[in-house]
Formats: C-alpha cells, structure tokens, sequence
C-alpha cells in the first residue's frame, strides 16, 4: 500500500485518510485511532491525529498539517508513518493523570486568563466564556500541569460553566486574583534578552530588569511572564507596566510582538506610532505563525492617567 501511494502525490483529504488507517494497521488492536478539528487561536483550524490505548484516558495531540507539508516537500511517507508511531511508542508524560478530576472546587486556584485578537476568534469566542479589552479577548484556562520548560491546559468553555454551575464572573474573578501567581511577570532590555540567548542562561525570574540603552534611539523592553508562553496577557498585569513607565519617567509605546511577549518603548515622540505599527504589521506577515499574532497595532500605556489605550 505504500508504494502505491508513493507513485502520486496524495491531496491532503486522501493523506489525512491514508495517515489514519495506516496508524491504525500499525497499531493493531487495543488502540482507537481518530482525527478531530481543532480551532486554534486566530481562527486556525488543524487536523490532530489522536491515537487513544484502551486502558489510558490520555494521548498526544498530533497535527498532521506539517506533516502534510514535509510530504510534498519530499518525506517518504514511510518515513512519516514511522515517525508517528514512535511519538506514540514513547508517549510522553499525561497532560494529567488517570485519577484526574476536572471540578469546579478543585480547578478554582489554576483558573487563569490569556488575551487573544478578538476579530480574528469570533467562531471560537462563540463557544468559550470570554471579556472585551479593547480589541482583545480574555478568555479563561485551567492550568493541570506545570513544569520548567512547558505547561499543559484546558481553556473552559460554555459548556464547563453550566456542568460547574457558576457564572462567567465567577470565572473572572478567580483568573484574575490567580494569574500573576501562576504566571509571575518578567521585564528585561532587548540586550539583557540577547544576552541570554547567547549566553544560554535564558531562565527567568520574576522582576524589572533595566540596562543601560542611552546609545538606543528607541530603548526597548520585553514584557513576558516566568514561562514564556502566552505572556502578553501581562498586558494587563498594569501596575508592572506603570512601574517601568515610572522608572523610564515616560508614557510607553506597547508593540505586540506576538501572544507570547510585549515590547514597551518609551514614548520619545506621538508622531512615532505610525512606524511603530508599520513595524508591528511587517513582522505579523513576514515572521510570525499565523496563531501566535496578537494584533496589528500598538498600544499607548499613559501614566499620568494610568490607562492603556488604542
């Protein structure tokens, strides 16, 4: 069958379908092979392979999108197939354990909020509890593992708010008094982040680290949490962004270089904003995955009035 396949390039429908029931072949018997639709954040929907043994209640999440891709760039789709297997031969450690319970009293302290575009999510926004922040959404997570290098979570949807019996407001309070905790905020200079990379000591603590960028026309300052992952929802950790703007002593331009970070500059000139978006819209359609942008435009931190604005 695989030789067959290899004589003409499959579209990718026919891959998908030739994917799963080949894993299923390998597999054999004990194990449930399905592919689900998965809405992404800015509206990206991909294919996941899930391959479930009978007696797990857990499975890596595969999307087989790239691999689609590596296939036309020329990947023997043996080679694929074996790859596929091998993830799941050697499962990782369960996003949470089989005793898992998934309840309101016990979700309460790892409810926590992130921040997404809200134009390009209304199929998603549909479904899920969520508020307004300008042209943003927050929506609300439950953290289920943590550990130094990733984390895994389930975003609450419509559905969890009725079996639980609370109230969207009920999750909001709760993700807002436990965020910080769970994802402490961590400000350093462009050269202090480079630094760091170079230096491989890319570990994070909590803080305002601030260097000397007197030579920089536009000193700039990356805003994250500890983990690095969805840390532009510090956007709205306020009183750290009005501690670096009263540190500066100067308004801030908020670039949104992606959901995973902010770039704070201080604001030298109103007249700058326009380039700084120029900016910020390049890098969206030149550099970044389609799921990681955040928004098109940058965003003004005021400190005499202590607002953040469009």
């Amino acid at each position: 069958m695989l030789n067959a396949v290899n004589e003409e390039l499959l579209d990718y429908t026919s891959f998908v379908s030739f994917v799963k029931e080949n894993i299923k072949e390998r597999m054999g018997h004990g194990y449930k092979v399905k592919v689900y639709k998965v809405m992404k954040n800015n509206s990206l929907e991909l294919d996941s392979l899930v391959v479930l043994k009978e007696d797990r209640s857990f499975a890596p999440n595969i999307y087989l999108n790239a691999y689609y891709e590596s296939y036309l760039e020329g990947t023997c789709i043996r080679e694929i197939m074996d790859r596929l297997c091998m993830i799941y031969s050697h499962c990782a450690v369960p996003a949470v354990q089989d005793n898992f319970e998934y309840s309101f009293e016990l979700m309460k302290p790892y409810i926590f909020f992130r921040i997404i575009s809200l134009d390009r999510n209304k199929k998603m926004l549909a479904q899920i509890p969520y508020m307004e922040f300008l042209d943003l959404a927050i929506t609300f997570h439950c953290l289920v593992r943590s550990e130094e290098d990733n984390i895994a979570t389930i975003q609450i949807t419509n559905e969890h708010i009725r079996l639980w019996g609370v109230t969207s407001q009920d999750i909001k309070d709760l993700a807002f008094e436990n965020t910080r905790r769970l994802f402490p905020p961590v400000i350093k200079s462009i050269g202090e982040m480079i630094n760091g990379i170079i230096s491989g000591d890319i570990g994070e603590k909590e803080g305002i680290i601030i260097e000397n960028d007197c030579n920089d026309e536009f000193p700039m300052y990356v805003l994250t949490n500890v983990k690095g992952i969805n840390g532009a929802s510090c956007l709205l950790y306020k009183d750290v962004i009005k501690e670096l703007a009263q540190l500066l002593k100067s308004d801030l331009y908020i670039l949104p270089s992606s959901i995973h970070e902010l770039i704070l500059v201080p604001m030298v000139s109103t007249k700058d904003k326009e380039s700084f978006s120029r900016m910020v819209m390049e890098i969206n359609s030149s550099q970044l995955p389609v799921e990681e942008i955040l928004a098109d435009h940058v965003y003004i931190y005021s400190l005499s009035r202590d607002t953040i604005s469009l």
